[in-house]
């Protein structure tokens, strides 16, 4: 298990504080493997209690333990890369994703987007939340304008966005596997109110997919549950082109033909 997946499956219940904390370990790998706790707790602007209890949280039994983790974790990476022809495996993950999607679903996902009277995009973990920005940013470019919310159902963003959902609504969702418990909780609500639901995920077969209208699957020839690190987010960000190109056709193709 890598320290990405930990933190994406912890990433739902971290306090502010936690968040800085994910963020300065996964940007500084190379350096926290040789700090001290109370080091590390200056570098980002915490305390040393609060890296031990974070560190708590993800399941260690205390910093040096976490630190041990980084230290093989890079270990192992290195000697990986070794072998490893990652612009291959990332190109055939690509193509074979590309290969299987359902291209009408793809236009009624386009129609479904034009139509609703509001675009929601939600994600599991960290890598899943960057990718809901990025949908966000380039649907705002073609004229679409779409709200980022969390899945936290005990954020007031989350419950005052879930109060005021529609059956005339889109959520989407991505999710590495699509059965992470956070998303049965989140999603309880939009369901009962019959709010359209679009997943994007790693796995073909999940809870996610089956509780939605319209399911996107990632291909990865390696283990989903591996988690974010167990494939190329690149995969992720091809079908949000793809779902933005087939929209901007839609849309001309409707001002076209009237």
């Amino acid at each position: 298990m890598k320290l990405e997946q930990i933190i994406n499956e912890k990433y739902d219940y971290f306090s502010e504080g936690d968040q800085v904390l994910a963020k300065y370990l996964l940007d500084h790998k190379d350096e926290i493997r040789n700090l001290s706790i109370t080091e590390l707790a200056e570098r980002s602007l915490s305390s040393k209690s609060s890296v031990l209890r974070f560190a708590q949280k993800l399941g260690f039994s205390g910093y040096t333990e976490l630190k041990n983790f980084i230290r093989w974790e890079l270990v192992n990476h290195q000697s990986h890369q070794n072998y490893s022809n990652y612009g291959e495996i990332i190109l055939n993950d690509v193509q074979k994703t590309i290969e299987a999607l359902n291209m009408n679903d793809i236009l009624k996902i386009s129609q479904e987007i034009d139509q609703s009277s509001n675009v929601y995009l939600a994600g599991t973990g960290f890598l899943q939340q960057n990718l809901t920005i990025e949908m966000q940013r380039i649907f705002l470019g073609l004229g679409k304008n779409m709200q980022v919310i969390p899945l936290d159902i005990r954020t007031d963003l989350h419950q005052l966005v879930v109060e005021k959902m529609t059956e005339d609504d889109l959520l989407f969702v991505f999710s590495s596997t699509g059965n992470n418990p956070s998303i049965k909780e989140a999603l309880a609500i939009p369901l009962i109110k019959k709010v359209k639901i679009v997943a994007i995920t790693a796995t073909s077969h999940n809870w996610l997919s089956s509780h939605a209208d319209y399911s996107i699957h990632i291909y990865s020839d390696r283990d989903p549950l591996a988690g974010d690190s167990g494939f190329s987010s690149s995969v992720f960000y091809c079908i949000i082109e793809m779902l933005s190109y087939s929209f901007f056709d839609y849309k001309n193709n409707k001002l076209t033909n009237g």
